[in-house]
């Protein structure tokens, strides 16, 4: 069911994109603004798909890694929390016949008041995962989008820069410096 919804999703951005990057083709946008926009949905769309348009290879298995290391962390602090949710729920109800096996590295049980630290401990490590996975998520999408801003800025060797004395149109004594950016 999840790959379904996946797909669907997919596709129908996919098509939303192209259809856009039509509509921006017919409008009066430059070719660096079209590129722009272009980079920065498809990074929106397939994460790393922006650093392979600006051809920064070498980035995307950063991204995938980043992210990969996120979703492990999110299912392992998840997996952690439910351990200690269900046995912490078995500590405290009225059946004696549920019993909490949880025991730490020493083997010894856990108390009540450890089993719910540690229920709220990897909940909230859960939630930070989540939080880095969309701030990997995020920052990949700016990192295309100013890769693809600065792919067409000018770092010519032709950078120069000149000082002359300031010009006096009055028979007033000027001090100053005036600076040319070629």
């Amino acid at each position: 069911m999840r790959t379904l919804l996946l797909i669907a999703v997919l596709g129908f951005s996919s098509m939303a994109i192209s259809q856009e990057i039509e509509a921006d083709e017919k409008t009066d946008l430059t070719e660096s603004q079209i590129r722009v926009k272009k980079t920065t949905r498809w990074a929106a769309v397939l994460p790393g798909a922006g650093q392979v348009i600006n051809k920064k290879y070498w980035k995307v298995p950063l991204v995938y890694a980043s992210m990969g290391i996120s979703i492990y962390m999110i299912k392992y602090n998840t997996d952690l929390m439910n351990e200690f949710k269900q046995a912490w729920i078995f500590e405290t109800d009225d059946d004696p016949l549920t019993v909490s096996e949880l025991t730490d590295s020493n083997g010894f049980l856990y108390t009540v008041s450890d089993l719910e630290n540690g229920t709220y401990v990897y909940r909230r490590n859960r939630d930070l995962s989540y939080l880095s996975l969309v701030g990997f998520y995020l920052l990949q999408i700016i990192d295309a989008n100013v890769d693809a801003h600065l792919r067409f800025f000018d770092t010519s060797e032709d950078l120069s820069f000149s000082l002359f004395p300031p010009r006096s149109y009055s028979d007033v004594w000027q001090v100053g410096l005036k600076l040319n950016l070629k």
